[in-house]
């Protein structure tokens, strides 16, 4: 019940932002040697908006140096939404992003899980910050 009134309360925040313009908050990780996955999630006009990259290896956390491709709402509710990403024509994901904690305005965290034929694969917990 606590994860669904955070989710409630998160997702109510994210919504309230669209009067600040510049409200985004990313997460990434790195895969020493491979590229790394980095997310930024947005309020634009009042919708929820993001987009994944592919991270640099010599260049961890840093996106400026990644490959991005904006994500796509497929399915929205207040405690997940389920994105679809393409960062080319062989080369896309589908993404459900379940909000867990929040530390509201600067932080939250999301599990994000690759869903391949409606199957959940992969799970991990990203920290997202503010960006300010």
């Amino acid at each position: 019940m606590t994860r669904l009134l955070i989710a409630f309360a998160l997702f109510a925040a994210l919504s309230d932002c669209s009067q600040s313009h510049g409200q985004a908050w990313r997460a990434s990780d790195e895969n020493g040697d491979k590229p790394g996955i980095g997310y930024e999630l947005r309020v634009e006009n009042g919708a929820i908006t993001g987009t994944a990259y592919i991270l640099d290896p010599n260049f961890p956390h840093d996106f400026s140096h990644g490959r991005h491709a904006a994500m796509r709402i497929m399915r929205q509710s207040p405690q997940e939404i389920t994105f679809r990403v393409e960062w080319d024509r062989d080369l896309g994901a589908t993404l459900r992003f379940q909000f867990k904690e929040a530390a509201w305005p600067d932080s939250f965290q999301v599990v994000v899980t690759e869903l391949i034929d409606s199957e959940p694969y992969n799970p991990a917990t990203y920290t997202f910050a503010r960006v300010k």
